[in-house]
């Protein structure tokens, strides 16, 4: 399994905050929270957090997941949302444009026609 590290940095004083990360997956996504200064206490992670199921796009390329973590007022870490990001290609037909450039001429024509007291 591939794994990275990415540090979010929390200003002090600043709570409640909120940020969204954006990672690139083919797989289901892990989190684990953790002080970055040393402690007074023997574990230093916060909390660990699985963001799934994540599947590759259709093309195997990895899937753009963005997720949404918070620190409360009372400095409680948590995920709060999450979701994927699939760009999908529709094919424009030339006929229908053609549809709707002739409805809107239609349109037009009778709206000119109308009374109007």
């Amino acid at each position: 399994k591939q794994w990275y590290q990415r540090r979010v940095p929390i200003t002090a004083g600043v709570f409640p905050f909120s940020k969204m990360l954006t990672f690139y997956r083919k797989e289901n996504l892990i989190l684990e929270a953790s002080y970055s200064n040393p402690i007074p206490h023997t574990q230093t992670v916060i909390g660990r957090f699985e963001v799934g199921p994540i599947k590759p796009a259709e093309d195997g390329s990895s899937t753009k997941v963005k997720v949404k973590v918070k620190v409360d007022i009372h400095s409680l870490f948590t995920v709060e949302s999450a979701h994927t990001v699939t760009k999908i290609q529709v094919p424009v037909e030339e006929e229908k444009k053609e549809e709707k450039k002739d409805g809107k001429k239609a349109e037009k024509k009778e709206g000119e026609n109308m009374e109007t007291e």
